[in-house]
């Protein structure tokens, strides 16, 4: 159930019948429990959501302050895209490291946010189906925690925190591909109920960042929409497809029960099979990258190679059948794979400067 919210694993439901509620909710008499064989629901008594006043925890919870996991999924994609728009500045423009550090770290707060926002939306639009799968059956909307109301309030006023940051941080050819990368993450919270290829839409969401960053550089504008940007943005496509896919082996049981529909469920003993196929693509894609770019050696070598080598470990090693294998690997991937990304592009940055 994304945009990402950690790690939880996810207990199957004994036997194969439908769901059916009792007549009490773990959290609200008003609220269906289908999972009356599982502990309730408790405040936690650890780590940083156990630091908050108790009325304040439901909304941490719905921004996933405490599954930083989702938030690299979100925060990557966007350092992946000024990395390497430093690196297809003419070279009287190239970005300094400092200029590229302050627009790194302007970033952080505005994907804070724009995962909070998205996640809230996310989860008021799940409702229903969160209280039939085990894994999400706590979620603040789906326990009763925080009404549908008060839920599409939070969800505008994380929105509306966003415009200033990127209005005073980016310049003003940002703000389109924001406002894109928003409808499309409004637009994928509809996705499973329609196809079972939702994290297609997810990934293109997420691939929007790419557009963002590399307008986010004064001397790449001109090149937002050229070939080897587009290639770049379709490789994060396919590795968000790869990956939310790998997750979503989590609840195939409960996505059964509750009528969701995912990638996972559309290919179940086939994942591999197809992750490993699309795994060569991603890796094409980002050849391509680096010939309309005209990169060196070390492009290829670091994120060409980096990327291949990590995504496919990640695909094979994983056991799809393990809750808990697919959660940590989903965990993992984001510093093995993205930093194959980024590392590629930071030694074509130094060639470009002159540090080698």
């Amino acid at each position: 159930m994304s945009p990402k919210g950690g790690s939880e694993t996810s207990p199957l439901l004994p036997g194969g019948g439908p769901l059916s509620p009792s007549s009490s909710s773990s959290s609200s008499s008003e609220e269906p429990n289908y999972f009356p064989h599982l502990p309730p629901y408790k405040n936690p008594t650890s780590g940083f959501l156990s630091l908050l006043p108790s009325s304040w925890i439901p909304y941490a919870q719905l921004m996933r302050l405490d599954r930083p996991a989702g938030l690299y999924a979100f925060y990557f994609p966007y350092l992946i895209g000024l990395a390497y728009a430093a690196c297809i500045t003419p070279s009287d423009s190239i970005p300094s490291v400092k200029t590229l550090f302050i627009l790194s770290a302007i970033l952080l707060p505005f994907n804070i946010l724009f995962r909070g926002a998205t996640c809230t939306w996310n989860d008021t639009l799940d409702k229903k189906f969160d209280q039939q799968v085990a894994r999400c059956r706590h979620r603040p909307v789906a326990r009763g925690a925080v009404s549908v109301p008060k839920a599409h309030l939070w969800t505008l006023t994380q929105t509306l925190a966003c415009a200033p940051i990127i209005w005073f941080g980016f310049p003003g050819e940002t703000i389109p591909h924001a406002v894109i990368g928003l409808g499309l993450f409004l637009v994928y919270a509809y996705m499973k109920r329609v196809t079972y290829y939702p994290q297609a839409v997810l990934g293109v969401a997420f691939a929007w960042a790419i557009f963002f960053s590399v307008a986010a550089i004064p001397g790449a504008q001109e090149k937002v929409y050229e070939p080897g940007t587009v290639a770049l943005a379709g490789s994060v496509v396919l590795w968000a497809f790869i990956y939310d896919t790998i997750y979503a082996h989590q609840d195939i049981a409960d996505d059964v029960q509750a009528g969701v529909k995912s990638s996972a469920l559309a290919l179940q003993n086939w994942t591999k099979v197809i992750c490993s196929g699309l795994t060569i693509i991603q890796g094409g894609m980002l050849v391509l990258t680096g010939l309309w770019s005209g990169f060196g050696w070390g492009y290829y070598l670091g994120t060409v190679g980096g990327v291949l080598g990590t995504t496919g470990w990640y695909v094979w090693r994983v056991d799809l059948k393990d809750p808990e294998s697919c959660g940590k690997a989903f965990r993992t991937q984001f510093w093995t794979v993205g930093g194959g990304y980024v590392v590629g592009f930071v030694v074509e940055y130094g060639r470009k400067v002159g540090w080698w």
